[in-house]
């Protein structure tokens, strides 16, 4: 009779082969696979607190569908100086989105889908990195921030959204670690018209501003105001007036002060607060408003063409105000950042502007 070493040998030998479990890696967007990048990014947590949402859409992950994630690692932006290392203290969750990144959500809580893992919290370090110069950078330890997954998760499809919140650690902080970004060189225009008046912005009344890369189909275009510390501000939409309005002629006893929006085409009015600066150190300069508006991404917003002013009604006074334009291309990066301080409901879009970002799977 054959011995049992024998017959144990034997089935295994007529065993099927073993399915291989060795992990694989996927870099978003291909096209950095090896090369650096043309811009770079913050990393949540290496020097301040940060949450970073970003959607990565299917289009970028076909080869994943049905495949478990085991981590990711961001890599170093090419630069000929030495990144200095830290730790920092990071939480991260996986889900997949209910929104394409032209689609997505300002507020953080909109943009996570319900199958939401939480996958990832604990320390990671930041490596010191020597100086590389590109143009290829390799996916080494010295290069990269990993982290790895204490429980995998199943991509099924759609957009992922890869959800990063980061506290530093005093003393252990890396104030200046860039990670490798992808950018899209694309723009609206903006004109600013007339002058303020009131106490901000100088001999031209210059207290307004709206942030020309945010002019895109399916971005958040941002416009920001200087006035009154806690007043209420009027961020005010619609088509530019021939000729200056004084408010006098509106009944509003404002001297010195011209609506440059014509009051019969006004399209929509955002009401906000100058909030003051938070930091201790900063001069007491009065507060800063916000207004967030979506654009469709849709060519029918093609050189659609707005003019925005502020009112601060604290004082009364009325901002320079801008005549602006959306760019004529529709981002073609397929994917999009949430920025903001975890602590805040929402964050700054941007949907030409996201991470290299290299997944661990099997």
């Amino acid at each position: 009779m054959p011995s049992t070493s024998r017959l144990l040998l034997l089935g295994a030998a007529l065993l099927p082969p073993a399915r291989t479990q060795v992990p694989q890696h996927l870099v978003v967007p291909a096209a950095s696979q090896s090369n650096d990048a043309v811009s770079m990014l913050w990393i949540a947590g290496a020097s301040s607190q940060v949450r970073q949402q970003t959607l990565i859409g299917a289009s970028h992950l076909q080869s994943l569908v049905g495949r478990e994630l085991l981590g990711f690692e961001l890599r170093r932006n090419a630069a000929n100086e030495v990144y200095q290392g830290g730790i920092t203290n990071l939480t991260v969750h996986l889900s997949t989105s209910p929104n394409a990144p032209l689609a997505c959500d300002d507020a953080f809580a909109g943009n996570i889908g319900a199958d939401v893992q939480q996958v990832f919290h604990g320390q990671v370090t930041l490596p010191t990195s020597p100086v590389s110069t590109g143009p290829s950078v390799a996916w080494t330890a010295n290069n990269v921030v990993r982290i790895m997954f204490q429980s995998p998760f199943v991509y099924a499809g759609g957009t992922l959204c890869l959800d990063v919140i980061g506290q530093p650690i005093a003393g252990q902080q890396a104030n200046w670690w860039m990670a490798d970004a992808e950018f899209e060189d694309i723009r609206g225009t903006a004109t600013r018209v007339g002058d303020g008046c009131g106490t901000f912005g100088g001999p031209n009344g210059t207290w307004s501003f709206v942030a020309e890369r945010t002019l895109l189909p399916g971005a958040h275009a941002r416009f920001e105001a200087r006035g009154t510390a806690n007043g209420i501000a009027l961020a005010v939409f619609g088509a530019a007036s021939a000729v200056p309005i004084p408010l006098a002629a509106l009944g509003v006893n404002a001297p010195g002060c011209s609506m440059h929006l014509d009051p019969g085409l006004i399209l929509s009015t955002v009401v906000a607060i100058f909030q003051p600066p938070v930091h201790p150190l900063l001069p007491a300069s009065g507060g800063i408003a916000e207004a967030s508006v979506r654009i469709p991404s849709s060519p029918c917003m093609f050189c659609l063409t707005l003019t925005t002013q502020w009112l601060d009604l604290g004082q009364p006074a009325t901002s320079d105000a801008w005549r602006w334009s959306v760019a004529n291309t529709i981002p073609a990066l397929d994917m999009a950042l949430v920025d903001g301080h975890p602590a805040e409901a929402t964050g700054n879009v941007c949907v030409h502007h996201a991470h290299v970002v290299r997944f661990e799977y099997r």
